[in-house]
């Protein structure tokens, strides 16, 4: 089968290759990728920046992490509420063969202090598909089957391979809550940002503000297309002046850092409200802030990792109601024989999101 494998560790060492097709173990299930998104994580393993969490990133790995197909077979033992004990051996699964799933890709330990309170996004000893195992930038992956999730049938595969950031999205909202009506500031236009500007819009959130960098004018387009009430590029000076000038002096309520840079940082700190709220995604590990603002405006700060799957259900939902439309956020599609293409895309900052279509 064909997989885009990182191959040794540094920066590059990205092919194409023709690898042998896994086989799905014990409470395993191996799936037919139709739809794989591409992640700036992705691209952050590529360049070599992206160390892991408590685990080095493996190699030679097959990258990627938001997919969407069909299960072709099941290993032993793969019990689960989608496959009941009845239906499982022997690797074949007639009732749930093409079934259509979405790939849930973080899984805890299930029995650390977090695990076991329900926040595995937190678990110090997590494995994550496409980080620390094969992905699914391949025509097929082996995945725990406790990480499938049926589709509903009015789900688009575009949409279902990009719930795994909006489960992401989700998650902030669920941290922040913010009230109807609260000015709101998004820093990075990229996937991340603007998959929380849908969130976000759907929570009620508004204005919403999106900023960028120069090169990011494309994007900026988008978030404007995407319901941003004003996109633009500008600096720590010029996004402290119009979110002053936007609020009468107040700042925004609510900040999204999303850019990660060490000036987002900084610049999500100055625009945020007096007892407002900034919540960081950026991977961003060393930085200069001036904490004092912290402390003076009274910020609540809190960090975003991933996503449990209550947020992937409320994510589904949002979807399926139609009140969220991430796969209008797809600038492009590209067989996986134009990976490296996509990684080019991606890292000119061209596109938002570059959708793989697979088998």
């Amino acid at each position: 089968m064909n997989a885009l494998v990182k191959s040794a560790p540094g920066a590059g060492h990205l092919a194409l290759l023709d690898v042998p097709q896994p086989r799905p173990g014990p409470g395993a299930a191996l799936v037919r990728v139709r739809r794989s998104g591409l992640c700036g994580t992705d691209l952050l393993v590529s360049d070599g920046v992206y160390k892991g969490r408590n685990r080095p990133v493996p190699c030679p790995l097959i990258l990627g992490h938001e997919a969407a197909g069909e299960i072709v077979a099941l290993g032993e033992n793969g019990d689960s509420p989608l496959f009941p004990p009845g239906d499982r051996g022997k690797g074949d699964c007639p009732r749930f063969r093409e079934t259509r799933v979405v790939i849930e890709a973080l899984a805890g330990c299930g029995a650390c202090f977090h695990c076991v309170r329900g926040r595995y996004n937190l678990c110090p000893d997590w494995h994550h598909v496409g980080l620390t195992m094969d992905g699914a930038l391949a025509d097929f992956v082996v995945v725990p089957v406790t990480s499938l999730i049926p589709l509903p049938d009015g789900m688009s595969l575009d949409a279902a391979a990009l719930l795994e950031p909006l489960a992401t999205a989700i998650n902030t909202v669920e941290r922040t809550r913010p009230a109807p009506g609260t000015p709101t500031a998004i820093l990075g236009p990229g996937p991340f940002g603007l998959l929380h500007l849908l969130a976000l819009r759907a929570a009620g959130a508004g204005p919403i503000v999106v900023f960028g960098r120069p090169g990011d004018e494309a994007r900026l387009a988008i978030a404007a297309q995407a319901g941003a009430d004003a996109a633009l590029v500008a600096d720590r000076a010029a996004a402290n002046a119009f979110m002053s000038e936007l609020t009468h002096g107040v700042g925004a309520g609510l900040v999204v850092e999303a850019a990660g840079t060490p000036e987002a940082v900084q610049t999500a700190i100055d625009i945020a409200a007096a007892g407002g709220t900034l919540a960081t995604l950026g991977l961003v590990r060393d930085t200069q802030i001036d904490a004092l603002q912290v402390m003076r405006k009274e910020l609540t700060w809190v960090g975003v990792v991933a996503s449990v799957r209550r947020h992937w259900a409320e994510a589904i939902r949002l979807v399926t109601e139609g009140r969220l439309h991430p796969e209008r956020l797809i600038t492009h599609r590209m067989p996986l024989a134009g990976a490296l293409d996509g990684f080019a895309a991606l890292r000119a900052r061209e596109a938002v999101k570059v959708m793989f279509e697979v088998c």
